[in-house]
């Protein structure tokens, strides 16, 4: 058996995200203030962005598509607008979103970091998987990480701290029933609103203007974030910190890290310039 080189690991990983795979997801450690964690998921992956995610037999996150997302919130699922801006929280640290797919960890670090060493075949659950290591940026320890065979998906990632992210009862599909991935239970009314033009303006505006605000102070923005326990604490530091609504906490916690670039400011404050003038001249139209 050959062994693949880093940059072929990361090419099995996206192109893992074509596959319908199952498994449980176990992500374990301490957070910054020393408190330990252990969160348990279940999930179902299908190909074009399909997703079914439980958490102690409870759906937390459901996608028959990229379109059509439902997230537990505050003890109900509630329906997800579709394209950019997606609820990220699914777990308090890690969930199973993020063992592959654009927003997946590897993508996410593969750009700023490098394997320091070749792999080595190792057997986890009774599956052939390659494992690594990535030196981090602070010269502190090395992050493994191992990736299934079969599939390329990351099953393992454990860090200097002693953090652990593991994936167990790993299974591939021919197919996997659309039904695992439709909701025909209750959902969170949605916004009366959602559908007027001007109301979506507003909106939209809303959520740039939270990430716009964030891309000034990253450094203020990761500092905040880090040392909060879950998702409720990191959204509370958000809109202390940023002056922000509910709605622009949630889109700048979503936020991929490649949106700090310079480059991405300048198209956010051009949309914002074309939506405030959007919203002015509807404003002073008659109708």
């Amino acid at each position: 058996m050959r062994t693949p080189s880093w940059v072929e690991l990361v090419g099995r990983n996206v192109a893992a995200s074509a596959l319908s795979m199952s498994g449980s997801l176990r992500v374990s450690g301490k957070n910054r203030q020393a408190e330990p964690f252990d969160e348990r998921f279940d999930f179902w992956h299908g190909g074009g962005g399909q997703w079914r995610i439980e958490r102690d037999g409870e759906v937390v996150y459901l996608a028959a598509d990229e379109e059509t997302v439902f997230v537990l919130i505050d003890g109900e699922l509630q329906r997800q607008s579709g394209g950019r801006i997606r609820m990220a929280w699914v777990g308090s640290m890690f969930s199973p979103l993020d063992l592959l797919g654009e927003n997946s960890l590897l993508r996410k670090m593969s750009s700023g970091m490098r394997a320091s060493r070749g792999a080595d075949r190792i057997d986890i659950g009774g599956r052939a998987a390659w494992l690594t290591e990535l030196a981090t940026s602070k010269g502190d320890g090395n992050i493994e990480l191992a990736f299934d065979d079969a599939t390329g998906l990351l099953v393992l990632l454990r860090s200097p701290s002693g953090g652990l992210l593991e994936v167990t009862n790993l299974a591939v599909h021919d197919q996997i029933d659309s039904e695992r991935f439709t909701w025909d239970g209750p959902v969170a009314d949605a916004d009366p609103g959602k559908d007027d033009p001007l109301v979506q303006a507003a909106q939209r505006i809303e959520i740039l203007s939270a990430i716009s605000s964030a891309l000034d102070r990253p450094q203020d923005l990761l500092q905040a974030v880090s040392g909060t326990r879950d998702g409720h604490q990191a959204k509370a530091a958000v809109i202390d910190l940023l002056g922000v609504t509910d709605t622009g906490a949630d889109a700048v916690l979503a936020m991929q890290i490649r949106r700090f670039g310079s480059a991405e400011k300048g198209r956010i404050q051009a949309e914002l310039t074309e939506l405030r003038n959007y919203v002015a001249d509807y404003s002073t139209t008659d109708r």
